[in-house]
């Protein structure tokens, strides 16, 4: 079964993987919303004043939805929803320009707050400002994707990478997916059909051997078992994370580090044909 089969009803009525949640009749009468973005970098001393103490890094490249024209309400929709997804629910009801500076002074304020008191008793102790430890340096880079897929699916992905004194640094990802007509956001529990969560589940583990054979140069691991013996699924379960995307062709899942194995086996992105899990999602 090709691409085409599978979206031929879905694209007809302006959605896309067998959803067909919106009306074929409606008129396009707003200008189409266009994706901006916002950059932010900030660079702070742990000790307010003083410029040779350690310091906070913070960059942000984030984009959002910037409306057609004053008739498109949708468009604030979709911007509170992947904010809250961003950032938390706290940022839900600010616009965009307003939110991302609220993040970066989280960040830098929270910096300042766990470490000054560290800081400020290493040098009464007697540590020269040159021999503070490397780790009082915070560095944070969110960086976003949004995307329309087929005129009918914002596909939202953000990346968070901190490095914040730990024994490595750490990325993770989240991703989503809008309704464009609407701004609802399509959750596993809307996608997928609850009767064929172990058929999904199945799918997944295809490709994630795949995945490990590839990845290793081999084609020794068929099973949970093999995935076991080299560091994956060593203390949960596989599942269907929240994290995935409706693409053209296929349907991703995201797997963040620690989530199915270990921080040295990073993230991992399965992706599944429509082709094989057609039949496993819901229909409106």
């Amino acid at each position: 079964m090709n691409k085409k089969t599978i979206l031929n009803t879905a694209l007809a009525c302006g959605a896309v993987a067998c959803f067909s949640l919106q009306s074929c009749r409606e008129t396009q009468s707003v200008k189409p919303a266009k994706v901006s973005s916002i950059q932010a970098d900030t660079l702070v001393a742990l000790k307010a004043g003083d410029e040779a103490s350690p310091k906070c890094k913070v960059s942000v490249d984030y984009m959002y939805l910037e409306a057609g024209d004053e008739k498109d309400s949708i468009s604030a929709i979709i911007n509170s929803r992947i904010q809250s997804i961003a950032f938390g629910d706290t940022y839900s009801n600010m616009g965009p320009q307003e939110a991302i500076p609220a993040v970066v002074n989280k960040y830098t304020k929270e910096y300042r707050e766990k470490l000054i008191k560290f800081y400020e008793a290493d040098l009464h102790n007697g540590i020269k400002p040159e021999d503070i430890p490397a780790w009082y340096n915070y560095e944070y880079e969110i960086t976003s994707e949004l995307s329309l897929n087929n005129d009918s699916i914002w596909n939202f992905s953000v990346s968070t990478f901190k490095d914040t004194g730990g024994a490595h640094p750490n990325t993770t990802i989240k991703w989503a997916n809008l309704l464009a007509k609407s701004g609802k956001v399509l959750t596993k529990d809307v996608v997928f059909r609850k009767d064929k969560e172990k058929e999904i589940v199945g799918l997944i583990m295809k490709h994630l051997i795949d995945e490990v054979n590839q990845r290793l140069e081999t084609d020794t691991i068929t099973s949970i078992e093999g995935l076991k013996e080299n560091g994956a699924l060593l203390d949960v379960d596989l599942y269907i994370p929240d994290n995935f995307l409706l693409l053209e062709d296929r349907v991703s899942f995201l797997y963040n580090r620690y989530d199915i194995a270990p921080y040295s086996m990073g993230e991992f992105i399965i992706d599944v044909p429509y082709a094989e899990i057609e039949t496993m999602l819901n229909r409106e």
